[in-house]
C-alpha cells in the first residue's frame, strides 16, 4: 500500500503493522506510533511532528530524508533499519534508550534534542549537528565525529582516544569533560 502527499493529524496507530507500506512526502502531526511494527516499510521525505514512537519495531525499515520534530522516541533499535538507505534529521525530540550503532549518519541533525542513554557505536557522524543537545548517559565508541558540532551540547562523555574528533566543535565549559578519559584532575 502506497501513500503519497498525505497529511495525518492526531491519529492513533498504536500497535499497528506498517510492514511493507510506502509513504512518500507525507506529514504526521500528533500521531501515536507506540509499539508499531515498521518492518520493511519505507518513509521517503516524510515529516513527523509531536509523534510518539515508544517501543516501535524498526527492522528493515527505510528512512530517507525523514524529519522528526518534537517527537518522543523510546527504545528504538535504529541499527536494525536498512543501512543502505538511512537519512534523518531531528529537532527538539526526545530519544531515550535508542541504538544508532553501525549507521551512516553523516550530516544528521539532532539540534536541541535530548538523547538520553543512546548508543552510537561505530556510527559515522561526521558533520552531524548536536548543537544544544542533552547527551546524558549516551555512549560514543569508535565513531567518526569529525567536523561534528557539539556547541552548546551538554552532559556528554566522549573519549577522544576512542573516537575521531578532528575539527569537531565543542564549547566551554562542557568541553572540559573531554579530559575525563585522561584521568586528570582539573583544579
Amino acid at each position: 500500500m502506497n501513500e503519497e502527499d498525505q497529511s495525518f493529524q492526531s491519529k492513533d496507530f498504536s500497535r499497528e503493522s506498517f510492514s511493507g507500506r510506502i509513504f512518500t512526502n507525507c506529514a504526521f502531526n500528533h500521531c501515536n506510533f507506540s509499539e508499531c511494527r515498521f518492518s520493511n516499510a519505507q518513509w521517503v521525505s516524510c515529516s513527523f511532528r509531536a509523534c510518539n514512537f515508544s517501543l516501535a519495531k524498526w527492522e528493515g525499515c527505510r528512512l530517507q530524508d525523514a524529519l522528526f520534530e518534537e517527537c518522543k522516541i523510546v527504545g528504538a533499535e535504529f541499527f536494525k533499519c536498512d543501512k543502505k538507505i538511512f537519512s534523518m534529521k531531528s529537532r527538539k525530540s526526545l530519544f531515550h534508550y535508542c541504538n544508532f550503532s553501525g549507521l551512516n549518519m553523516k550530516q544528521t541533525s539532532f539540534s536541541g534534542c535530548r538523547l538520553l542513554e543512546c548508543h552510537f557505536i561505530e556510527t559515522r557522524l561526521s558533520e552531524a549537528d548536536f548543537a544544544g543537545a542533552d547527551l546524558s548517559g549516551s555512549v560514543f565508541h569508535n565513531c567518526d565525529l569529525s567536523k561534528a558540532d557539539f556547541s552548546g551540547a551538554f552532559n556528554y562523555l566522549i573519549d577522544v582516544r576512542a573516537n575521531q574528533v578532528k575539527q569537531a566543535k565543542f564549547s566551554l565549559p562542557e568541553a572540559v569533560g573531554l579530559l575525563r578519559s585522561f584521568d586528570v584532575q582539573i583544579l
